[in-house]
Formats: structure tokens, sequence, C-alpha cells
């Protein structure tokens, strides 16, 4: 048995499985389970050295599609290279998270790659009571030998 991202290199491949309905992926890190599982993702393992994350049974084409994209989006900013086969992207899914990432960046919400991040907490204000510091004459970037 050979897993995708152990033949071609990155950290998670996720396909549909060859002749069948299953869609899997194959991750390199146990890291990586949280974010598959909050993609409906379930465990799979074949002891001592197999593990692999697979889709439950019964989900709706778009409900595959919807799932296998938002995993690559909560994989990447975690570190993983996650690549998802062409036929498994959803164009619903890839707008839908383009919008949140739109929302946060014009809310100034938190820069965290986790999910249930809330926004970032303002800068504090400057401290006017404080004496200002004396000016620095600028220095230039060039150096002369």
């Amino acid at each position: 048995m050979s897993f995708l991202h152990e033949e071609y290199g990155p950290d998670a491949e996720i396909y549909r499985k060859p002749f069948s309905s299953e869609v899997i992926a194959d991750c390199g890190g146990p890291s990586a389970h949280e974010a598959l599982a909050a993609c409906d993702f379930v465990k799979q393992t074949v002891p001592p050295h197999y593990v692999w994350h697979q889709l439950p049974e019964g989900l709706s084409e778009e409900e595959q599609k919807r799932s296998a994209t938002r995993a690559a989006f909560l994989l990447r900013p975690r570190g993983f290279d996650a690549n998802v086969a062409e036929d498994l992207v959803s164009e619903e899914a890839v707008a839908a998270v383009r919008e949140d990432v739109r929302r946060r960046r014009i809310s100034g919400a938190a820069t965290s790659s986790s999910p249930t991040a809330g926004p970032v907490a303002p800068p504090a204000r400057p401290d006017t009571t404080a004496p200002a510091s004396p000016a620095v004459p600028p220095t230039s970037a060039h150096h002369s030998r």
C-alpha cells in the first residue's frame, strides 16, 4: 500500500480512491488530525504504520468537495503542503474561504490560522504623560569604506 503524499512529496494529498467513491486524506503529520476532523474526516489506521483520514460514507458529492477543499485551507496555515484532486475542489467553498479572509482583513480580526480565534484587541493608546524623547538625527543607509 502506498500513500500519495509519500510518493509525490507534499505533506497531504486529498483525493478520491481509484474505482471508489471514498475520499481519502493522506497526511504525513499527526497534528493534521485536528484540521481534518474539523472537516468531517475520520482517522483510519492499519497498525503499525498506516494512518489516513477518510470522509464518511453517505455524503453528497458537494459535501465531499466542500470538506476536501476546506481541509486544504485549514492544513496550509498549519504548515502542511496540501493538494486536493481537481474533481474534489468546491468553487463554493473556495469563495466562502476568500470571503472569510476578506472579512477578517477588513475587520482587523486575528491573523491566527485557528478557526476559533477571535478578534485582536486594539493596540494600547500611547502614554501622553511621559516626556517626549529627543529627536535622533537621521542616518544614511549608505556607508563609505
